[in-house]
C-alpha cells in the first residue's frame, strides 16, 4: 500500500487498519542521577542534549514512529498558600498553609532520594521514602485540592493552547503524532497516600479514595475538552498502577470503571484516540481491560509471570490495539538475541494488525544499547 506518515500510521494501527508497516515507537527513560549510580551511561546521546535534537536522532537516524507528548497542568495554588521546607534528624518535612488547614508530608532524607531539598507530590520515590504521606484524611485532601486548585477558563485554555502549540510545532517536523498525558488515578494516587496506606484506605476508608479520584476526575475530563480543541491525536492515560499487583477486577472496576469510561468516551467525542498504559499484574484483570473502551493497551510486559500472549490476544485484540513488545526489565536486559526473539514472538503472536512495536514500557539509559538496536533491526527485517 501507499507509504504513511508516521502519523498516519499510528493513527491507523490504534484503531486496527491497514497500514503500510508496523510502527515502532519507543518511549527512552533516562532515569535520575540517582537512578544511574554504579552504571553506564548508554544512550547514543547525552542527558544535556536538546530535546529536538534527540528527536531528531530518534526518527532520523533509528527510522521510529516517535509520539511528541504534551503535558496538561490545569492547576495552581489559591492565592496566599505559603510553604516550607526543613530537614530534622534525617527526615526531610514540607508543609503548605492553605486557607483550609495545613499539609504535611515527611521522608526519609538519604543517598536514594533524588528530588533535593523538596517533597513532590507526584513521584514514585515517595512510596519508598514516606515518614507521612501527603493524604491521610478528609483535611489532608481539602487542603491539596487548596494546592492544586483548578485555574479559571481563561488561564486553563492560554495554557493549553500554549502546550498543544509546542508539541504540534515539534510534531510537524517529521509528520508524527501528538499525545496529551491525562490523568493518573490511583497510579497517582499512591504517590499521595503511599502504596500500603492506600490498599487498605480502598478497604477502611473508600469514601476518601473516591473523593480523590473523583477530584482528579473532573480535572481529567476538562482536560480532554481542551485539548480536544487543539487538534492532539491521543489522550494518553497513565494506569500503571491500576492493576491485580494491587487490587482485585471488582475493586478497579468499583474505583475506576465507570471513570475511565467516561474519560475515554469523551476523547472519542472529541476526535481523538485514546491509550492506556498498564505493565503488571494483568492476567487477573484481562476481562476488565477488555470492558475499559480505550482504543490501545500500552507497556504489558510479556515477560510476566504466567502471561500468556495468545489468551492476551483472544481476550484483547478483537477491540483493542497494543504498543507492546520485549519487556524493558527482562529481555533488553538479557542482551540482544533475547530482545530479537521477543521481537519475533511479538509478531507471531499479534501478527500486524493493530500492533505498535514498543518495548513494555522504556528503554532505560543503563539497559545494553545494543539490545535496542537488536530490536530495531529485527523490527526492520519483519516488516521489509
Amino acid at each position: 500500500m501507499a507509504a504513511m506518515t508516521s502519523r498516519e500510521r499510528i493513527r491507523a494501527a490504534m484503531m486496527r487498519q491497514p497500514v503500510d508497516h508496523v510502527p515502532c515507537s519507543i518511549s527512552f527513560n533516562e532515569l535520575s542521577p540517582v537512578q544511574r549510580q554504579g552504571h553506564a551511561w548508554q544512550f547514543p546521546w547525552q542527558s544535556d542534549t536538546p530535546g529536538d535534537e534527540k528527536l531528531r536522532y530518534q526518527v532520523e537516524e533509528l527510522g521510529l514512529d516517535q509520539v511528541v507528548n504534551m503535558g496538561v497542568n490545569l492547576c495552581r495554588p489559591v492565592p496566599g498558600i505559603e510553604s516550607k521546607v526543613w530537614l530534622e534528624g534525617g527526615i526531610l518535612h514540607k508543609t503548605y498553609t492553605t486557607p483550609a488547614g495545613e499539609l504535611h508530608a515527611a521522608v526519609r532524607h538519604n543517598e536514594l532520594w533524588p528530588h533535593g531539598q523538596d517533597i513532590p507530590f507526584y513521584s514514585d520515590f515517595n512510596i519508598g521514602h514516606y515518614v507521612e504521606p501527603w493524604l491521610q484524611t478528609a483535611a489532608d485532601l481539602a487542603c491539596f485540592r487548596q494546592v492544586r486548585h483548578l485555574c479559571t477558563p481563561d488561564e486553563m485554555l492560554e495554557v493549553a493552547r500554549a502546550n498543544a502549540a509546542a508539541a504540534k510545532t515539534r510534531a510537524k517536523q517529521y509528520d508524527l503524532a501528538t499525545a496529551a498525558r491525562i490523568g493518573m488515578g490511583l497510579t497517582g494516587a499512591q504517590h499521595l497516600f503511599g502504596a500500603s496506606e492506600l490498599c487498605m484506605m480502598t478497604l477502611d476508608q473508600p469514601e476518601l479514595v473516591e473523593a480523590y479520584l473523583e477530584y482528579e476526575h473532573q480535572i481529567n475530563l476538562r482536560a480532554i475538552e481542551l485539548v480536544g480543541e487543539l487538534g492532539i491525536d491521543i489522550v494518553w492515560r497513565n494506569g500503571f498502577y491500576e492493576t491485580a499487583d494491587f487490587y482485585s477486577p471488582a475493586m478497579l472496576e468499583q474505583f475506576l470503571g465507570a471513570r475511565l469510561r467516561r474519560e475515554a468516551d469523551a476523547a472519542r467525542s472529541a476526535g481523538m484516540l485514546t491509550n492506556y498504559t498498564v505493565h503488571t499484574g494483568v492476567v487477573p484483570i484481562l476481562d476488565h481491560l477488555a470492558g475499559l473502551s480505550f482504543d490501545a493497551l500500552f507497556g504489558i510486559d510479556i515477560a510476566f509471570q504466567d502471561l500468556d500472549m495468545r489468551q492476551l490476544r483472544d481476550t484483547l485484540t478483537p477491540t483493542k490495539s497494543l504498543w507492546i513488545g520485549p519487556s524493558s526489565t527482562h529481555h533488553l536486559w538479557k542482551g540482544p538475541e533475547a530482545t530479537r526473539q521477543a521481537v519475533r514472538d511479538v509478531f507471531e503472536v499479534f501478527g500486524q494488525t493493530g500492533l505498535v512495536l514498543s518495548p513494555g514500557v522504556s528503554a532505560h539509559s543503563i539497559m545494553p544499547w545494543e539490545s535496542t538496536l537488536a530490536l530495531i533491526d529485527e523490527w526492520r527485517k519483519l516488516t521489509e
